[in-house]
């Protein structure tokens, strides 16, 4: 279920709504609950003709237009808007598939949300559907009546329309809110970069901001949690034996890394704000072992990164960044990422290299070095990053495409964009078990294909 967070509602059921019983929902009558801006009754389904989907599809965009929140199918109100009695509704696939249908056709652009079925524990295939609607990054949602869009939003327990004026000014705070999050990427980069020991190393960094904020409350209960899940651990999905040593907090955020030193950022390292955004930084290439003398000056070093490394450097940072957003900060929907490689500039330049081919020595991809720093943005679903599958696969594959063709070279070769693993490119003696391993145990399907 997406991961709507509301701190009203989830005092209202004394759980968070993914857990939401049967039960749980049968107690708004006991108490007398009333509608409000975030939570709708509906004694019964949507009907089927134009005006019943019009409705379905408004309750939803006001939702997601205004704070966010749920309907609950299945709960008759009296004339004060109240709870009254739960007549439930017939439970099914094809009712949960309809509405979907509806919205994705009527509500523009189409805003994250779902739907559970609460079934009736002494009624087996009747109950409660409850529509969960988070609050919209993408606002303002249009609904389509009559060829034209219409913009709906919650007011107490009604609905109003947005005036023209008003649609203007939300269209301007999507705008910002867009600004907002490339400023934070860019903040939240620079503060770990700013940390990191780059004197021979040079890293992959993985940066994640939640289009819709989560929060989670820093103590040391918190901080106690961290550290048992990270010192002493490797982050990576596939493990090399970088190490996290340290374990502390900042201002607002959680810190991990694997140097020696408290205050040097060295090996692997980890920022997660209390937000839900993060950045994340892994090895990408020690120039103490793999540099060589580079071809613009004798005394020039370069960084001779591997694909293998830097793709599954994206990967795992992508993982634990969307892991810390939804698991901990409870932050949902999508969330922009970005991810670059430091340091690289005319002093120091960057190829990129593979480690496969007569006698493993391997040789170079693309066409030439790059000198400035490459970089690649995209958009993704918080869940499908933070869960092992082929979402995850993909989106791995898309960002480090983006990074890999500043070095003139097309696509990414481990992984590709319908979340597929290519076993051939990944090193037997160094990755290849590993690999196959996890995408046997995520339901990641392989393939010995290769690319021509």
């Amino acid at each position: 279920m997406v991961a709507l967070r509301s701190r009203r509602l989830e005092g209202l059921f004394g759980v968070l709504l993914d857990a939401v019983s049967h039960a749980q929902i049968a107690a708004l009558k006991m108490n007398a609950v009333s509608e409000s801006y975030d939570l709708e009754f509906k004694g019964e389904l949507y009907g089927g003709n134009d005006k019943a989907k019009r409705d379905l599809a408004g309750d939803v965009a006001a939702l997601a237009n205004t704070a966010g929140g749920v309907l609950l199918l299945g709960v008759a109100e009296d004339d004060q808007a109240r709870a009254t009695e739960l007549p439930g509704v017939a439970l099914s696939d094809a009712e949960v598939l309809r509405i979907r249908n509806i919205v994705a056709d009527q509500v523009h652009p189409l805003p994250t949300f779902d739907v559970k079925q609460i079934e009736d524990p002494d009624k087996p295939g009747h109950g409660i559907l409850m529509i969960a609607v988070p609050r919209s990054p993408s606002a303002p949602h249009g609904v389509l009546v009559n060829e034209g869009l219409r913009y709906p939003r919650r007011n107490g327990a009604s609905i109003i329309y947005l005036t023209e004026a008003e649609v203007a000014a939300a269209y301007q705070d999507r705008f910002a809110r867009r600004q907002s999050r490339h400023d934070e990427l860019l903040r939240y980069e620079r503060d770990l970069i700013g940390r990191l020991d780059v004197s021979d190393q040079t890293y992959v960094v993985v940066t994640l901001v939640p289009d819709l904020s989560g929060d989670f409350t820093l103590d040391t209960k918190a901080l106690r949690a961290f550290q048992q899940e990270t010192r002493d651990k490797d982050l990576l999905v596939i493990p090399r034996g970088a190490y996290v040593r340290h374990v502390t907090v900042g201002s607002r955020r959680l810190l991990a890394h694997g140097g020696s030193e408290p205050a040097m950022a060295k090996w692997i390292a980890c920022e997660l704000h209390q937000s839900g955004a993060g950045t994340f930084a892994a090895l990408a290439a020690n120039r103490t072992d793999l540099a060589q003398p580079g071809q613009v000056d004798e005394n020039t070093t370069v960084s001779r990164i591997e694909d293998e490394d830097l793709v599954l450097d994206i990967w795992s940072g992508l993982r634990l960044l969307a892991r810390h957003a939804r698991d901990r900060a409870a932050a949902g929907g999508t969330a922009t990422v970005r991810v670059t490689i430091v340091p690289v500039n005319t002093d120091l330049p960057a190829e990129l290299r593979h480690p496969r081919g007569h006698a493993n020595f391997g040789g170079s991809l693309g066409t030439h070095q790059v000198t400035e720093s490459p970089q690649a943005t995209s958009v993704f679903d918080i869940d499908d990053l933070a869960e092992d599958g082929p979402g995850l696969i993909a989106a791995a594959s898309i960002l480090a495409a983006g990074l890999i063709q500043h070095f003139g070279y097309p696509e990414t070769l481990q992984i590709t964009t319908d979340g597929v693993i290519r076993t051939k490119y990944w090193s037997s003696q160094r990755y290849g078990p590993g690999v196959q391993q996890w995408a046997t145990q995520a339901n990641v399907d392989m393939t010995d294909d290769t690319v021509d």
